[in-house]
């Protein structure tokens, strides 16, 4: 098994994957990325698996389903156990689900949630999606709550609720590999697009050049703008708490690099605090939902 190709990255041998696709910030005018941002950018999903049990998170891109259809091949020799969580209620994380249903063998999605006054807005859509997935035969959907956790073979994935996110997002702790799945968080390391290859590590190797709070801030900024001209404290507060509770080996972001090694998770969240403060020093502005987004292709469902 390739430790690096184009859709694929082996993280932690024989038990973390990474799969997914490259997209050029620049020529992308999605509402996710900085219109100012540039260099390659890693978008994928997650997959955990020790003996006969296999989980994904988050699936990845429309655009990039060739890739991570075959990156899910590549993980699941002798796994029975098959089953999905997402990170989020949005199409970026959850556009190839069906496709995924269709042709691996899931057998249960898990849905990680809270009991919050504002999720009531998309009640009526979840009940929907958990009925649409049910009805397919030998597959359920089954509700998480924060705290809970979920055992892929002697892994354990806890389900975490954080304060850095948009409405319906969680971020997932495995104990055993000490990794951090932080969804659309610490999701701003790029590649210099001028290094592309088939094999460009989506990995940031300790050591490689120091992360940068404005670059933080950029990509921040693009995906929750809320953090624009508020008062930190309470973000930071809880991503001291993150830190302290939990020894953290790696960040998985769902897209931008994978951060590799305890001292670089260290230094991305020095650069994450000092990028709160950059965006906490700016005054509010209006944003509009980009014309250029209407009809995109990363976000129509693979055939």
């Amino acid at each position: 098994m390739s430790a690096e190709t184009e859709g694929f990255s082996e993280v932690v041998p024989g038990t973390l994957y990474a799969t997914g696709g490259w997209m050029e910030v620049a020529a992308r005018p999605v509402s996710w990325l900085p219109p100012e941002g540039r260099g390659l950018l890693p978008v994928q999903g997650y997959v955990l698996r020790d003996g006969g049990s296999w989980l994904m998170i988050d699936t990845g891109l429309a655009i990039h389903w060739p890739l991570i259809a075959d990156g899910i091949a590549r993980t699941l020799g002798g796994t029975t156990e098959r089953r999905l969580i997402t990170t989020r209620r949005e199409q970026d994380s959850m556009i190839n689900l069906p496709a995924i249903l269709r042709e691996f063998g899931v057998s249960e999605v898990l849905y990680a949630g809270v009991l919050n006054p504002l999720d009531f807005f998309e009640g009526m859509e979840e009940t929907d999606a958990a009925a649409r997935i049910e009805s397919v035969p030998g597959l359920r959907a089954a509700r998480i709550a924060p705290g809970t956790v979920t055992e892929i073979g002697r892994l354990r994935l806890e389900v975490l609720r954080v304060e850095l996110r948009l409405l319906a997002t969680n971020w997932f702790y495995e104990r055993e590999t000490r990794t951090l799945f932080t969804s659309d968080a610490f999701a701003f390391l790029t590649r210099p697009a001028a290094a592309w290859s088939p094999g460009l590590s989506r990995l940031r190797a300790p050591g490689e050049v120091p992360m940068r709070a404005e670059d933080a801030a950029l990509f921040l900024s693009a995906k929750m703008d809320w953090l624009i001209g508020i008062d930190p404290a309470p973000v930071i507060r809880d991503l001291d708490r993150i830190q302290a509770t939990c020894a953290i080996d790696r960040l998985c972001p769902g897209f931008g690099c994978v951060i590799e090694g305890r001292a670089a998770v260290r230094e991305a969240f020095d650069r994450v605090r000092e990028a709160l403060a950059i965006l906490a020093g700016r005054p509010r502005t209006l944003w509009r939902f980009p014309d250029a987004l209407i009809g995109s292709p990363l976000l129509e469902q693979p055939a």
